[in-house]
């Protein structure tokens, strides 16, 4: 590879490097990640008033009933999170559960998603979600699953490619946080074995929240789907999820289990040891897990979600990086040079451990593919069958 790929020139200070010295651990956001929901809220006429009480028994948590959505406090930092993540609304959907995602300038396949969520009560930095729901930030949950059944016995009859016929919870939401709390993957797990010939389902998390799901009749239709990071970026910037070794555990059970294991390492981050730490990732992954895939993305940004950022973390070593990214397109992303660095790391020590294993990149340009000696024909990514 040519010399930018060098250790030497990426150790060198720069603007969009994170450096260790840097990050500050301001907020004890970490000290009992499992407490996600305090309170549980619906509003009246707008909720299955049946689900949301079994999801009240089956938590233990209180159920406050408004008349309308409560607009949120003007606070920053915690308590504007504790405000937007801390609470789980629970109401019906009335748009349509599945939907195709089209990426606004073509890098991904037009993948189908299942809204079941909207938002994430894990409090991630980088989370892309505080600008996508910035006019309705508080996480919820739709209960409506009658309707949400029927779209899916639609979906499984119609004549879609079969590379299409993964329905992909992971977009908009962390599928898998708060299942101790409303058992959802409880049920439709269940449901897609028996009720669909043809559909699977894919779950991107951060979670190891699975016990309840080791022992169902999944038939091989659920996909689980881990994404997982190095020490220093989950100790930094990802606040109450379950740590990447726990993720991984999680997985290996879910494989002794049947279920299919995917894995995304993503957001991939430069700063001063990334390239021993990513290494020691790929090297924990396989000592944990054989995935049928794994995905590789990294940081990039929407321009405007620094301001989301620093009205939660204003002390986030990201707004430091954003400041050194380049702009394409909607998004900030770094360097072209740095990006190869960290990929072909990354890329050639998953194939020194399995040259077999699916490897792809997401929503990446077709040249940085390319470059990489990598294929994009037959796209073989995360959220596709």
């Amino acid at each position: 590879m040519k010399n930018s790929y060098q250790q030497n020139n990426l150790n060198k200070k720069s603007e969009c490097s994170l450096q260790i010295s840097e990050i500050q651990e301001t907020y004890a956001y970490s000290s009992d990640r499992q407490i996600l929901v305090s309170e549980l809220w619906a509003v009246r006429g707008h909720c299955d008033e049946l689900r949301a009480k079994k999801i009240a028994k089956r938590s233990g948590l209180p159920l406050k009933w408004f008349d309308a959505t409560p607009s949120l406090n003007g606070e920053k930092g915690v308590k504007k999170l504790q405000a937007e993540r801390g609470i789980l609304l629970l109401r019906n959907r009335t748009s349509s559960f599945i939907e195709q995602f089209q990426h606004p300038i073509g890098r991904c396949s037009k993948f189908y998603k299942l809204t079941a969520y909207n938002n994430c009560n894990f409090w991630c930095e980088y989370c892309y979600l505080y600008l996508t729901f910035r006019t309705m930030p508080i996480s919820t949950h739709f209960v409506n699953y009658d309707k949400m059944f029927k779209e899916i016995i639609n979906f499984d009859k119609a004549k879609i490619p079969d590379v299409l016929r993964v329905l992909n919870l992971g977009e908009l939401c962390d599928p898998l946080a708060v299942e101790d709390v409303t058992g959802f993957a409880e049920e439709l797990i269940p449901f897609i074995a028996e009720e669909t010939q043809k559909t699977r389902l894919l779950f991107l998390t951060k979670s190891d929240c699975i016990d309840s799901l080791l022992d169902l009749n999944h038939k091989n239709k659920s996909i689980m789907s881990f994404s997982v990071n190095t020490n220093m970026v989950y100790q930094q910037l990802e606040h109450r999820t379950a740590s990447p070794e726990e993720r991984l555990k999680a997985a290996r059970r879910l494989r002794q289990a049947g279920y299919e294991i995917r894995l995304r390492i993503d957001p991939v981050i430069l700063y001063s040891t990334w390239r021993k730490d990513y290494i020691d990732l790929v090297e924990k992954v396989f000592s944990y897990v054989k995935p049928e895939r794994i995905t590789i993305g990294e940081y990039r940004p929407s321009k405007g979600l620094a301001s989301h950022i620093s009205s939660r973390f204003p002390e986030s070593p990201l707004l430091k990086i954003n400041a050194g990214l380049i702009s394409e397109g909607t998004k900030l992303r770094y360097p072209d040079e740095h990006r190869l660095a960290m990929f072909k790391v990354i890329v050639d020590t998953i194939k020194k451990h399995d040259r077999k294993v699916k490897v792809a990149l997401c929503k990446e340009d077709i040249k940085i593919w390319k470059t990489l000696g990598m294929t994009i024909n037959g796209l073989q990514c995360n959220c596709l069958g």
